[in-house]
Protein backbone atom coordinates (compact mmCIF):
# COMPACT_ATOMS: atom_id res chain seq x y z
CA UNK A 1 0.00 0.00 0.00
CA UNK A 2 0.84 3.33 -0.76
CA UNK A 3 1.05 6.78 0.59
CA UNK A 4 -2.01 7.68 -1.80
CA UNK A 5 -3.94 4.79 -0.53
CA UNK A 6 -3.51 5.65 3.37
CA UNK A 7 -4.15 9.11 2.35
CA UNK A 8 -7.66 8.31 0.81
CA UNK A 9 -7.99 5.98 4.12
CA UNK A 10 -7.59 9.05 6.04
CA UNK A 11 -10.52 11.36 3.87
CA UNK A 12 -12.53 8.57 4.99
CA UNK A 13 -12.37 8.52 8.24
CA UNK A 14 -12.52 12.51 8.71
CA UNK A 15 -15.83 11.75 6.43
CA UNK A 16 -16.88 9.35 9.33
CA UNK A 17 -15.60 11.80 12.03
CA UNK A 18 -18.02 14.61 10.67
CA UNK A 19 -21.19 12.12 10.67
CA UNK A 20 -20.52 10.78 14.34
CA UNK A 21 -22.26 14.22 15.79
CA UNK A 22 -22.43 12.78 19.49
CA UNK A 23 -18.49 12.57 19.83
CA UNK A 24 -17.67 14.41 22.81
CA UNK A 25 -15.66 17.44 21.94
CA UNK A 26 -12.33 15.98 23.59
CA UNK A 27 -12.68 13.18 21.28
CA UNK A 28 -12.80 14.86 18.15
CA UNK A 29 -9.25 16.79 19.84
CA UNK A 30 -7.62 13.27 20.04
CA UNK A 31 -8.72 12.27 16.71
CA UNK A 32 -7.80 15.76 15.42
CA UNK A 33 -4.09 14.90 16.79
CA UNK A 34 -3.96 10.91 15.60
CA UNK A 35 -5.23 12.70 12.05
CA UNK A 36 -1.67 14.91 12.14
CA UNK A 37 0.60 12.11 12.82
CA UNK A 38 -1.07 10.25 10.14
CA UNK A 39 -0.90 13.00 7.50
CA UNK A 40 3.12 13.03 8.18
CA UNK A 41 3.20 9.36 8.06
CA UNK A 42 1.12 9.32 4.43
CA UNK A 43 3.41 12.44 3.31
CA UNK A 44 6.18 10.18 4.03
CA UNK A 45 7.63 12.31 7.28
CA UNK A 46 7.68 8.78 9.32
CA UNK A 47 7.98 9.23 12.71
CA UNK A 48 9.91 7.05 14.99
CA UNK A 49 9.23 3.39 15.95
CA UNK A 50 7.73 4.54 19.22
CA UNK A 51 5.61 7.37 18.11
CA UNK A 52 4.29 4.87 15.63
CA UNK A 53 3.56 2.10 17.95
CA UNK A 54 1.64 4.48 20.19
CA UNK A 55 -0.63 5.68 17.01
CA UNK A 56 -1.24 2.37 16.12
CA UNK A 57 -2.38 1.52 20.37
CA UNK A 58 -4.53 4.60 20.40
CA UNK A 59 -6.10 3.88 17.22
CA UNK A 60 -6.47 -0.05 17.78
CA UNK A 61 -8.28 1.95 21.32
CA UNK A 62 -10.21 4.01 19.61
CA UNK A 63 -11.75 1.57 17.68
CA UNK A 64 -12.80 -0.82 20.28
CA UNK A 65 -14.20 1.82 21.89
CA UNK A 66 -16.45 3.02 19.04
CA UNK A 67 -17.53 -0.98 17.92
CA UNK A 68 -21.16 -0.73 19.48
CA UNK A 69 -21.83 3.51 19.33
CA UNK A 70 -20.18 4.21 16.15
CA UNK A 71 -19.69 1.25 14.12
CA UNK A 72 -18.95 2.52 11.00
CA UNK A 73 -16.50 4.88 12.40
CA UNK A 74 -14.72 1.86 14.18
CA UNK A 75 -14.64 -0.40 10.75
CA UNK A 76 -12.80 3.13 8.92
CA UNK A 77 -10.14 2.98 11.80
CA UNK A 78 -9.56 -0.54 11.45
CA UNK A 79 -9.44 -0.19 7.78
CA UNK A 80 -6.70 2.90 8.46
CA UNK A 81 -4.82 0.20 10.77
CA UNK A 82 -4.74 -2.42 7.98
CA UNK A 83 -3.48 0.34 5.95
CA UNK A 84 -0.79 1.09 7.93
CA UNK A 85 0.13 -2.20 8.84
CA UNK A 86 0.50 -3.05 4.96
CA UNK A 87 3.11 -0.04 4.75
CA UNK A 88 5.13 -1.61 7.10
CA UNK A 89 3.77 1.01 10.67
Amino acid sequence: MNNEELKKQIDELHKELEKAQTLAPEERDLFGHLMSDMVLIAQGQNKTDAGRETLREKLEHKASDFDSSHPGLAGVIRQVLDALGKMGI
